[in-house]
Parts: C-alpha cells; sequence; structure tokens
C-alpha cells in the first residue's frame, strides 16, 4: 500500500525521516524522497522543512542532522521566520484565563496563526480551538497559560513592528 501523494502524507514522510535521525542535508532527504516516488522541488522541501519546525544540529557523534524541534524555546528562536513570524503578523492581544490562553487576531487570522502553534509542538499546550479573530489554547496549568501569553506577547513586541495590544483595550465593534 502507498501513501497519497499529498502535502500532508509528504510532510508526515518527511518528519518521520528526520525523527528516524538519518537525514543529513536537504539534498538527502530528497533523494530519499525520490526513491520513495515523492519527486519535489528544493524549494517545496525548504517550506515542508520550516512548516515542520525542523532545524540542523551538529554533534560530535553523529555530525549534521535535521531534528525536529519540540521545544518552544528552540522552535521561536532556532526558526525566526515560522512562529514568531506568525505572531508578529497577527497577534493583537494574549489574556490568561485559568488554564487557558486567549488570542487575539485580525479577522480571519485565527485559523493561520493556530495552526502554526498546534504544529510547533509546545509541550504544555493541550490543544486549540480558533474562531475567525480568537483562539483558545488550552494549557496543562493557569501558570502556564500566563507563561505562554507572555511569552508570546514578548515575541510580537521585540520583533519589530508589530506591538501587542493588552485584550482589555480590544476593540467592541
Amino acid at each position: 500500500m502507498s501513501a497519497p501523494r499529498t502535502m500532508a502524507a509528504r510532510r508526515a514522510r518527511i518528519e518521520a525521516l528526520i525523527e528516524d535521525g538519518a537525514i543529513t542535508s536537504q539534498q538527502h532527504l530528497r533523494s530519499v524522497l525520490d526513491a520513495e516516488g515523492m519527486a519535489v522541488t528544493q524549494a517545496t522541501l525548504s517550506r515542508d522543512l520550516e512548516a515542520l519546525g525542523a532545524v540542523k544540529t551538529h554533534d560530535a557523534a553523529t555530525g549534521s542532522r535535521y531534528v525536529i524541534s519540540r521545544s518552544p524555546v528552540v522552535t521561536h528562536l532556532a526558526v525566526p521566520t515560522t512562529i514568531s513570524r506568525v505572531v508578529t503578523e497577527v497577534l493583537v492581544g494574549a489574556e490568561p484565563a485559568q488554564n487557558i490562553a486567549v488570542l487575539h487576531t485580525p479577522p480571519g487570522a485565527a485559523h493561520y496563526l493556530a495552526g502554526y502553534l498546534d504544529r510547533a509542538h509546545f509541550d504544555q499546550i493541550v490543544g486549540t480551538v480558533a474562531g475567525d479573530d480568537t483562539i483558545m489554547v488550552v494549557l496543562r496549568t493557569a501558570e502556564a497559560a500566563q507563561e505562554f501569553c507572555a511569552t508570546l506577547l514578548s515575541i510580537a513586541d521585540r520583533r519589530g513592528d508589530s506591538i501587542a495590544i493588552d485584550p482589555r483595550q480590544r476593540r467592541t465593534s
């Protein structure tokens, strides 16, 4: 039985190959996928690796290889063009409510940000629910929700032109 030729199937296969620890370069990954019947361009492969949160690491024992970042610190610092870029672009406000972080975005952007949060694999996130302009992020503890909101607001504040707005000042139109 073969896998479907969809983006989701390809990304799932890429993630599995990286987690096996054998992928040393984009060219190596591309040749493995090609041998499995998944021809992919270098540009598409780069987008897939970015979307998965893959980062290249190096250690003396294994040399250079790709890993999937499961750490929120590594995810937003080592891959600045993914989650931190999206947070900067669309986060309007963040407020903890018990063990839930309530995030506000412009209309239509909630699913976009929630998708990146889901793929970032934050250890403390249990799940996300996105509406049009609001995301409920369920975290394991109230403390985790407070820390998560503070981290996202900090990322938005230090990444440039976007300014995080206090949700209590959010417009009600």
